[in-house]
């Protein structure tokens, strides 16, 4: 999604931004329909975006539309109800915060300390899927423990989220070279 933020923010191509924007719901599809973590996070992913008010242009309308309609028609795995409530509070923290961190970057002589960074790379999320992840680890361990009628996280769980966000984060280290492709 951040390939279509920067196709329809920065180049003001929106035919583009909703083309990637619709190849990332294809992506993101085939990952949820196989795995409930998945699902969770991504929407957590959406319903805080969509509560910070960040589905703000068409792209991100087109994208939020055809993801819940194909998931509605396709089918999810089960997921946690507590771990989607967690997640998008997080995600809704780390938007708000990664809003605070932009206006910090907006300032020339503007701190940037552990606040900012954290916000920046929106690790909110991160912390929350860590947590569930190890509560995962620890019931898989400790099968008749406290935890053993919860749901949670799968421990490889947070190494995907990583893996996303890695990839996330990329895209404004090759976005030039993308669009100068295109």
């Amino acid at each position: 999604m951040k390939l279509s933020d920067e196709f329809m923010d920065t180049k003001e191509n929106k035919v583009i931004a909703i083309i990637t924007g619709i190849l990332c719901v294809l992506f993101t599809i085939l990952v949820s329909v196989n795995n409930g973590d998945a699902t969770c996070i991504f929407l957590s992913i959406l319903f805080g975006t969509f509560i910070a008010g960040k589905i703000d242009t068409v792209n991100h309308l087109i994208s939020s539309i055809l993801l819940i309609a194909l998931l509605l028609f396709l089918g999810v795995p089960s997921f946690s109800w507590y771990c989607l409530l967690f997640c998008i509070i997080a995600n809704y923290i780390d938007e708000k915060g990664n809003d605070m961190s932009d206006e910090i970057d907006e300032k020339e002589n503007g701190k940037k300390g552990l606040f900012y960074k954290f916000f920046k790379y929106r690790y909110t999320l991160k912390v929350v899927v860590l947590i569930l992840s190890l509560l995962g680890l620890f019931k898989l361990l400790y099968p008749n423990s406290i935890l053993g009628g919860l749901m949670v996280f799968a421990p490889v769980t947070i190494i995907y989220l990583y893996a996303f966000d890695l990839s996330y984060e990329s895209v404004n280290l090759i976005f030039d070279r993308i669009y100068d492709f295109f």
